[in-house]
């Protein structure tokens, strides 16, 4: 019951009591008009109603700003004629409303909406919320259609040209152990661990040696890129942290074309991906729910890498550059082809070279994204 609708039905109660002291019967009238007004609106909104509600939402998972449209599908399955309702959809602190039209026993209809896809972030997607109401607005009545969906709206995705790999790889094997392991081309002799393919076992070696050695295969053409980003809140604005994002999987998206390897790592200690890992779907999927995080430090990832496998490129996101920070990352010449780090920096302060590092600064994910395409372009 509305406020309107206790207020009417208070004053017929007050006004019939008053009728009936006052032997008055205008007031008997007025109170039992008032009465009536009240019970035809409540039987109204009470009377069981057949109609039916099914929801789909296209596609779970959208890019920031990218339309993520929602599917409702309704049916009368009952004789009696379903009026004109409200459906209300709750997605995060707003709410979409839609129109159901007065649907005739056995009739049916689609209606369709577009989500707010404005923020990044992972959202649950609540029941539809259907409101009937009566002809006064004395009485609402609402029901819940459909379960809890989930959506993923990613980070923006920039067209970034893909790094050239830096340098000429070897046909018949790679001058390091940092190639990915696992193609036919031959490049040493190791000691054998578990879980290694006994094809692999170089029978005569390992007779001279007296222990297993298997033939060590890596993969000379394949491409592979580790992204560092900075959660730091220190270094960015809330806007330019959000751009620092968009910058971060526009890049794993670029370096993961034609299912090469991608991993990424963040200041907080996570890593995700690998060589063994083509799809790049659970990175962006962990992008969309990251937030800034105070705890951790850019040079602690970057001395972790020293001790790892390295690869073609390696691309560190931030936001204001702290020069102190540089070194540690010239440090990886050995294990990278190539070293670029990406500053989302509102100021567009002005740059700092340093040997062997590639900058690129920018006041937002789109200038970052053009600066990008340039020097790639360039060489």
């Amino acid at each position: 019951m509305t406020l309107f609708g206790l207020a009417a039905l208070l004053a017929g109660v007050a006004a019939l009591v008053t009728g009936l002291t006052l032997d008055w019967l205008s007031f008997d009238l007025l109170g039992l008009g008032l009465l009536a007004v009240v019970v035809i609106g409540f039987v109204t909104v009470a009377r069981p109603s057949r109609l039916t509600i099914e929801r789909e939402i296209q596609p779970p998972r959208v890019p920031k700003g990218s339309p993520a449209i929602a599917f409702l599908t309704f049916a009368n399955r009952g004789r009696r004629t379903v009026p004109v309702s409200i459906a209300t959809q709750p997605f995060g602190k707003q709410r979409v409303r839609t129109v159901i039209p007065k649907l005739r026993g056995g009739e049916r209809g689609t209606r369709a909406y577009r989500l707010p896809t404005t923020r990044r972030g992972i959202f649950d997607v609540a029941p539809v919320e259907v409101t009937r109401r009566d002809a006064f607005e004395l009485f609402r009545l609402s029901r819940r259609f459909g379960q809890v969906e989930r959506i993923w709206v990613y980070p923006r995705i920039l067209p970034l040209r893909r790094l050239p790999t830096g340098q000429l790889r070897h046909l018949e094997g790679p001058s390091s152990d940092t190639s990915p392991h696992g193609s036919i081309t031959f490049h040493r002799l190791r000691e054998y661990v578990a879980g290694d393919d006994l094809r692999l076992v170089h029978w005569r070696s390992s007779a001279r040696a007296g222990h297993l050695l298997v033939k060590h295969n890596v993969d000379t053409s394949q491409p592979s890129t580790v992204v560092l980003l900075d959660l730091r809140p220190s270094r960015y604005t809330e806007e330019s942290f959000e751009q620092a994002v968009d910058a971060a999987a526009s890049v794993i998206v670029s370096s993961g074309a034609s299912k090469a390897p991608v991993e990424l790592r963040l200041t907080d200690g996570t890593a995700l991906g690998g060589a063994r890992i083509r799809d790049v779907t659970p990175l962006i999927d962990h992008l969309t729910g990251v937030e800034a995080k105070a705890n951790g430090s850019l040079r602690e990832p970057l001395l972790a890498l020293r001790h790892l496998r390295g690869g073609t490129s390696l691309v560190v996101v931030t936001g204001e550059i702290d020069a102190g920070d540089l070194p540690y990352v010239a440090n990886l010449r050995r294990r990278f082809d190539q070293l670029v780090v990406i500053s989302i920096d509102p100021e567009r302060r002005d740059p700092i070279d340093f040997p062997g590092v590639r900058l690129i600064v920018g006041s937002d994910a789109e200038a970052v994204a053009a600066a990008w395409n340039l020097q790639v372009h360039a060489g």
